[in-house]
């Protein structure tokens, strides 16, 4: 265990506050984790961490200094900070006396598992770290088999991110990808039907064939798909009886993932009976 760094000023306590910007997580292939949940998904999910940062004057869980234990004899480079110096690399976020460093893994299409039960998500220049984060959240709870990136998007390791996640950034796999359009062809190789969104599609998702192995495709919080995009799948739209004509994108992933969701819980019931 370190010596105990109170100063904001220490090099590493600069080297880490450097993790909040894009251009040093990329060079370093490494981003920030903080708060107790974040930081023992990342451990329960065998995430390659770098190093364990803990304030103990405000690490009160006794679950998660016992973990912080087994880290360091499992040789995990462990720092213990002051709250102060904590609060200065997280930007005065998740006070709760531990973060981390995790090193980013890119997966690759190739890695993701595809058979009759599998459902994924794709997502076409998403640009809200917030909605990324809550999305994968989602995906994880309804046990999708991966969210895919294209386009112009924003950094999935970016704290927003990581943060609206809670852990599932860990759970979950994520592929960054080039264009949407090799989404659709990997799809098209591996008989997954695409189904896309648009609040113009005919048809209502509650009436929609969502035959798994299953891709729903989602576009820009802003713009949406675009209508070629939209065409080259089975177009769904939310029903809304609302004056507001669109919902918030991580909203409308949760409705359609957890549609498929009950679909898929139906199906078993009636299988069991």
């Amino acid at each position: 265990m370190s010596d105990l760094i109170s100063s904001r000023a220490n090099p590493l306590i600069k080297e880490l506050r450097a993790l909040q910007q894009k251009k040093y997580r990329e060079q370093r292939g490494e981003f920030l984790v903080y708060g107790i949940q974040p930081v023992l998904q990342a451990i329960q999910s065998g995430a390659p961490l770098r190093m364990l940062v803990t304030a103990p004057d405000i690490l009160t869980s006794k679950t998660a200094r016992q973990i912080v234990r087994q880290q360091e004899r499992a040789g995990t480079r462990v720092v213990q900070v002051s709250r102060e110096a904590l609060e200065a690399v997280t930007g005065g976020e998740h006070a709760t006396g531990l973060a981390a460093v995790v090193k980013i893994v890119p997966r690759t299409l190739d890695e993701l598992r595809v058979d009759d039960a599998a459902v994924f998500v794709a997502l076409d220049q998403v640009s809200n770290a917030g909605n990324l984060g809550a999305i994968l959240r989602t995906a994880d709870a309804v046990g999708t088999r991966g969210v895919i990136m294209s386009g112009a998007a924003t950094d999935a390791y970016a704290p927003a991110a990581v943060t609206a996640s809670r852990g599932a950034i860990f759970s979950v796999p994520l592929v960054r990808v080039e264009t949407i359009g090799e989404v659709l062809g990997w799809s098209r190789a591996h008989a997954v039907q695409i189904v896309t969104t648009s609040d113009r599609a005919p048809t209502p998702v509650w009436d929609a064939e969502l035959t798994r192995p299953l891709l729903l495709v989602f576009g820009n919080e802003g713009e949406g798909l675009d209508a070629e995009i939209v065409a080259q799948g089975r177009a769904v739209r939310i029903p809304m009886a609302g004056a507001v004509d669109s919902l918030n994108l991580a909203v409308a992933a949760g409705v359609l993932l957890y549609e498929c969701a009950r679909r898929q819980h139906s199906s078993d019931a009636q299988n069991q009976t």
